[in-house]
This record gives C-alpha cells, structure tokens and sequence, in this order.
C-alpha cells in the first residue's frame, strides 16, 4: 500500500500519479482517505486530550476525598468519560479501517520513466534476441502434444474442466527437467532455495496481491481462512512478514518451485484447450528483498538472469517494458519476456519482473534497520520459468517436419533424451 504521509502530503502527485495510470476515477478514493485521515488524527488529538482528563479527575477525585470535601461534579464528569472515549475510539478505528481499505485500492506510485500508454497495445519494445522463424505448417502445440501422444487435454477437462490438462511421457519429464534446469540456475546465481506453504490466510495474501487479482484469480478453500496460491511470489514476500532485519543481511535472494493456482485463464481457442494458459501450472519464481536505493539496480539483474535462461533454451524473445495502464497495481516498473511461437507468428509473454518498491512491504510489515532508523524493504519479483509455456516455446520452436520436437542441448542431462519421437 502507499505510504499514508504521501497522502497528506503531496495528495496531488497521488491524482498525477493516477492519471498516468489513467485510472482518474480513484480519485475519488484519495480524497476519501485525505479527508479520513485528516479526520482520524484529529481523533486522535482529542482522545488524547480526554485521557488526560481522566487521569486529571481521578487526581483531583482523591485530593479532594483526603481533604473531605465535595467532588460530586468531578465525580459525575468521571463516569461519563469512559462512554465519551469508548465512543471516540470505535469511530477512529472504523475511520481507521476505512483509511486502510482506501489504501488497498490505490495503486503503487509509478517509476519516473514508465512510458505512458492506455493498455498494452502502448508497451515499449526494449532489445530482442533470437532469429525467429515463421511456418504456418508447423503444428500448434496441442495438436503435436497429442500426436506425440505425450498429453490428454481432453481428459483433463473431463475430470477437472477447462484449463486442466494430463501432461504423460516425455512432455511431463520435459515439463521435470525445466523446473529442475531454473532451479539450478538461479543456485548458481546465488539465490537460496525454500520450499513454501501453498496455501495463505487472506491477511497474509492481500498483502501480497492486488485486491483486484485477489477477487478475481485466487482461489478460496472452502469453510477455511486458507486460499492457493496464484505463485510462489505470494508466499514468498511473505517470509519476512512482521520482521525487521539488518541493512546488512540485504539483498536477501530467494527462489521456490511451486504448483500455481489461477481461477480466470482467459483467451480462445488454442488457449482454452493447451498449456499456454491454465488453472493449475508449475513455476520457479524469483523473489528479492533490498533496500530502497539498490531496488532498481536489482531489476535490472533479475531481468539478466532470466534473459540468460531462455538464451540458454536458445528460444527467441524480445523484452518490452510494461506501459503505466497495462501496468499492475503493486508494480512501480516491470519488464516482461515475450516468446516467438512460430505458429501463431508472433511473441507471446512467457515471464514477467517488477519492482513492488516499499508496496508490498507496508503492507506486509516488513523492514530493515539502518543507523537505528527502521525502513520499509523494496520487494521485487521475477519468473524464472513458467514450465507449461517454456514448454509451448519449445514445442512450436524445436518440432521438426516429420513431427518429432528436439529437446534444447541445456535440458539434456535433465531429461536423459535428446527429442520426443512418434
């Protein structure tokens, strides 16, 4: 969430700030929390004040009880504080839950640089790598998955419906060997492998979420306070949840590998039926916790990291920089890698990095300590590998004319074969 001081402060950058995002209509939310905040410290102010008073009448109440003399007035004012505080205090903490509803709307302050555009037909192209190919002969990958006989989808959708797929054979081993080989990876780049809870209590995970994403993505365990993860990312910016940690134990480099659980897939056709969009996929994700100045200098890295990945997959890509309205709210600036899929004839996003800046954290209440001074973490987060749309890429990029798909050089030692054979 945004920092509350931002609001009483500078509540006009908070307006340009949204019409960047061009998500004027919030606004109205911003002066809503202005004005309740404005409201709530001058609640404050004054149960401040009728606290002193009470510690002032009880005083005076004994005084006057030693020197035997009447304190009926102190008295009858002494009885009606508590009510008159008690009131006072439901009123600022239900302005102060109105604030923090308010806060969770909002959407992160964006990076100076973000390029201005409506939605992602505006997003800026960075660097591409690769010599992409093009052929309207190849196979998509659900009908060559299924002539390798390596996936049921159909059967996946019998048990489980849309966006549920059995994966069998080689394309489950492909499926190993490519969480297995991101894994290794980010080991060798120094991250610290965790193996994290899967399920959240809703606290924990609208700290980690948009509110939005939260009502429309996220799974609910019925009759619990629980819900699945959408990635590891929201379990893992919740490791330090409540925690305060030196500025030298920073960068903290943490990385998991997870089933990940979405309600909405979205697209038609190929995407309803195949492993480019589904409710339940595998993913290594990648999670860093720094300090406010080096957050920027991190993305950066971690967009490095990834890029050398799909390099080493030998998959052509391009990197575009995400536009403010196409950008999501926790994100300051983000980076996504697009895949070429020579079938479809052009990129599809395959990963994605951000900078949450100090969002996450505030709400998460997480901080570091510098000079005796406690600030909030800069949390940033990074796909590794998305396994079922790897998988695309490689199954529309490396499948040849007799419908065979070679397996990249890199994944060899994980999958124990060099290509899926009819």
């Amino acid at each position: 969430m945004l920092d509350i001081n931002l609001i009483r402060n500078n509540l006009s950058l908070v307006k340009k700030n949204l019409d960047r995002r061009f998500q004027s209509e919030k606004k109205e939310i911003a002066d809503h929390i202005f004005n309740s905040d404005k409201k709530y410290r001058e609640n404050l102010q004054e149960l401040e004040k009728l606290r002193h008073e009470k510690n002032v009448i009880s005083q005076n109440i004994n005084d006057l009880r030693k020197q035997n003399k009447p304190f009926h007035k102190e008295l009858e004012r002494a009885q009606s504080l508590p009510q008159e505080i008690s009131k006072l205090e439901q009123e600022t903490n239900l302005l102060k839950e109105r604030i923090n509803q308010g806060l969770y709307k909002l959407p992160n302050m964006l990076h100076a640089k973000v390029p201005l555009g409506r939605d992602a037909t505006k997003n800026k192209f960075v660097r591409k790598w690769g010599r992409p190919k093009k052929s309207t002969k190849l196979k998509n990958h659900v009908e060559l998955a299924e002539s390798l006989n390596v996936a049921d989808f159909d059967q996946g959708r019998e048990v489980s419906g849309k966006g549920f797929n059995y994966l069998k054979g080689k394309l489950a081993q492909l499926d190993f060997a490519l969480q297995r080989y991101g894994v290794d990876f980010l080991l060798k780049k120094g991250f610290t492998l965790v193996n994290p809870p899967i399920m959240l209590r809703r606290d924990t995970l609208l700290g980690a979420v948009d509110l939005e994403a939260f009502e429309n993505v996220i799974y609910k365990v019925e009759n619990e306070d629980l819900y699945l993860i959408g990635t590891a990312e929201h379990s893992l910016v919740s490791y330090l949840k409540n925690k305060t940690i030196k500025k030298e134990e920073l960068p903290i480099k943490i990385c998991a590998l997870t089933p990940c659980f979405r309600k909405e897939i979205g697209g038609h056709g190929v995407d309803m039926k195949g492993l480019f969009r589904m409710h339940q996929f595998n993913k290594v994700e990648q999670v860093v916790f720094t300090t406010q100045e080096n957050s920027y200098k991190i993305l950066e890295e971690l967009q490095k990291i990834t890029e050398e990945f799909f390099k080493g997959l030998k998959i052509p890509y391009r990197v575009i920089e995400i536009c403010s309205g196409d950008l999501g709210g926790k994100f300051a600036k983000q980076y996504d890698i697009e895949a070429w899929m020579p079938r479809q004839g052009e990129y599809a996003e395959v990963t994605s990095a951000g900078n949450c800046t100090d969002y996450q954290a505030r709400r998460l209440n997480i901080k570091y300590l510098e000079n005796g001074e406690k600030k909030y973490c800069h949390i940033l987060n990074n796909t590794m590998v998305a396994t079922s749309r790897a998988m695309v890429a490689i199954l529309e990029n490396y499948q040849e004319k007799n419908g065979n798909v070679k397996i990249p050089k890199v994944l060899w030692k994980y999958t124990g074969f060099k290509e899926i054979k009819h």
